[in-house]
């Protein structure tokens, strides 16, 4: 077996130099491949230290001083406090500013000039709803300035953003500049199929209005998102399992595939996602009546978002939250495709096969594949993929303490899975 080489800040600078060349974006004092390795190179320093027993994790952006003016931040919802005595850009720096600069609130704001070089200039709180630069509600429609914006997101970890646009991923010693969008898939989209409750239902058709497909596409994706999105930043690991509620019921009756140390009675449970779902239908119906409209989908759901009560939002984040507690425990989450907690606790007893070859995806449909041994990946990883090649009905995600999230499904016969190494 060939031994894999690793790369580091100057091989990150090496690839990500053509795109930024190719982006035109000759600013912020990054003007050749050197002076992008050296800015690469603090944040990867930085990535490796603790403060006060914490690990180092934080957001950078290299901006230009007029974009740090107040009102031109102002457009954007950030609010900014300067530093009337800019810091040095180094990584002990950014360790000691990192208690005041959270990854979930703060961009450290980085400048250029020739008489002093970079320095860290100011601190830029940016909500917690941009941080990881996704639509999401009731953030959805904000944009984000054009600034080169570096994550540190753990040891060894960066991932580098022009603006909103991701760029490449440095993880786990290995360089990513594709992202896979996984759930505009054919194969995610199969395992994902809302409905709404039958008298919603018909409440909503006696309205007069109708909805379009991509609004509940929307809210599904955006929900599943924030649920992994929390697991991840917790950083204590997790396995998501999403199947059919009768097949689950099978096999999590006594002697099945499925042991469940917690397992959810659901007619006695609040009902969760599902009725947060038709709280949002209801309510775009009573407004699209209101504005006389008889078509409602993701656009409008987007413009009228100042128009719902900040309820919804802390209902949505609520429940997201809530799942993930219950993907902390040890064992899996398992879920419907409505995301309705059927057990937790889970443990997969499907039995493994010699010599397992499971296939990693190089594409969004797995048209092509890369063959690896089942037994280089650990106990989650292995369980979901036993899962996965005798039930095709279930989909697995697989979160693990590095942050790294992989989707697992048997596609077109073979379990194959799809590497994350951002969210």
């Amino acid at each position: 077996m060939e031994l894999r080489t690793h790369s580091y800040p100057d091989l990150l600078a090496r690839q990500l130099w053509p795109t930024w060349v190719g982006k035109g974006r000759y600013r912020f004092g990054i003007d050749t491949r050197d002076s992008l390795a050296r800015v690469l190179s603090v944040a990867y320093q930085a990535s490796l230290l603790h403060e006060e027993g914490h690990q180092v994790n934080c957001r950078l952006a290299l901006c230009a001083a007029g974009d740090l003016e107040p009102g031109a931040l102002a457009a954007y919802g950030f609010t900014v406090s300067k530093l009337s005595s800019p810091r040095p850009f180094e990584e002990q720096e950014i360790r000691r500013l990192s208690p005041a600069a959270t990854f979930y609130r703060t961009v450290m704001a980085v400048t250029w000039s020739e008489r002093t070089g970079f320095r860290i200039s100011a601190l830029v709180n940016t909500g917690e709803w941009s941080r990881d630069l996704h639509t999401d509600l009731p953030g959805m429609i904000q944009s984000f300035p054009e600034w080169l914006l570096i994550h540190v997101r753990g040891p060894g970890n960066l991932v580098i953003h022009l603006g909103p646009e991701r760029l490449v991923t440095l993880m786990n010693g290995r360089i990513e500049e594709h992202v896979f969008n996984v759930f505009s898939t054919s194969w995610m989209q199969r395992h994902l199929k809302g409905a709404l409750d039958s008298a919603t239902n018909a409440l909503l058709e006696n309205s007069g209005v109708s909805f379009r497909p991509d609004l509940r596409e929307m809210l599904d994706v955006s929900f599943f998102r924030r649920v992994i999105r929390v697991i991840r930043d917790r950083r204590l690991g997790g396995t998501l399992v999403i199947g059919p509620r009768s097949l689950s019921d099978q096999l999590l009756e006594p002697g099945g595939p499925l042991r469940a140390k917690y397992r959810v009675e659901v007619d006695g449970s609040s009902p969760g996602y599902l009725s947060w779902v038709e709280s949002i239908y209801q309510r775009l119906t009573v407004l699209a009546i209101k504005k006389k409209e008889t078509s409602v989908g993701r656009l409008e759901l987007y413009q009228w978002s100042e128009e719902f009560p900040y309820t919804f939002t802390s209902t949505y984040l609520d429940t997201a939250g809530w799942l993930a507690d219950m993907a902390a425990v040890d064992g899996c989450l398992l879920l419907d495709p409505h995301f309705t907690a059927l057990a937790y606790g889970v443990e997969i007893r499907v039995q493994g096969i010699e010599n397992e070859i499971v296939y990693r995806a190089l594409d969004l449909e797995a048209t092509v594949t890369i063959p690896e041994s089942a037994e280089h990946a650990g106990t989650r990883h292995r369980t979901a993929y036993r899962l996965c090649r005798d039930f095709p009905e279930f989909l697995a995600v697989v979160v693990s303490q590095d942050g790294a999230v992989r989707f697992i499904a048997n596609h077109r016969g073979q379990v194959t899975y799809w590497s994350q190494l951002t969210f």
